[in-house]
């Protein structure tokens, strides 16, 4: 007498295994683009990246009761004493030249060079709120308050 042991047999049926296919599909098929597509993501971290180095730069020239100068250009922002940036400013790890560049498909435009806060960490000339713009896969604005140097 032979024994059936389909109750003890184990693995997957023909429908699990499809079943988890055309779940898989439906997840390669959302999370592709969003991986393939780095220039939002970039564009975004790159504003916050310029947001907090902006807020450093005022932390720093209250910190040490000094002008400050953050320098903008098309691709990067440098921290700097002067406004010719002979004499660069420390980084928050101590790395001089302070500098965050933009990724590639992201850029700065900014209607001024240089961004300079006094020793006590107001903006010096801005006329209105400073807008500087990131632009990439998306615009992103950092916001410098006239008044006060807030940054947002």
């Amino acid at each position: 007498m032979l024994k059936s042991n389909r109750g003890s047999s184990r693995g997957f049926t023909m429908v699990e295994l499809i079943l988890v296919i055309v779940i898989a599909g439906i997840l390669a098929a959302v999370a592709a683009p969003r991986m393939m597509g780095r220039t939002g993501f970039d564009t975004r971290g790159f504003a916050d990246q310029l947001a907090a180095t902006v807020r450093f730069a005022q932390k720093l020239a209250v910190a040490q009761h000094r002008d400050v100068y953050v320098q903008l250009t098309a691709n990067d922002a440098t921290l700097c004493y002067d406004v010719a940036c002979a004499t660069p400013a420390p980084g928050p790890g101590g790395e001089k030249p302070y500098t965050v560049s933009a990724p590639n498909g992201v850029a700065i435009a900014s209607p001024v060079a240089a961004l300079h806060f006094d020793a006590g960490g107001r903006p010096v000339n801005l006329a209105a709120q400073l807008d500087i713009q990131i632009n990439g896969n998306g615009t992103h604005h950092v916001l410098v308050e006239q008044e006060t140097g807030y940054v947002h």
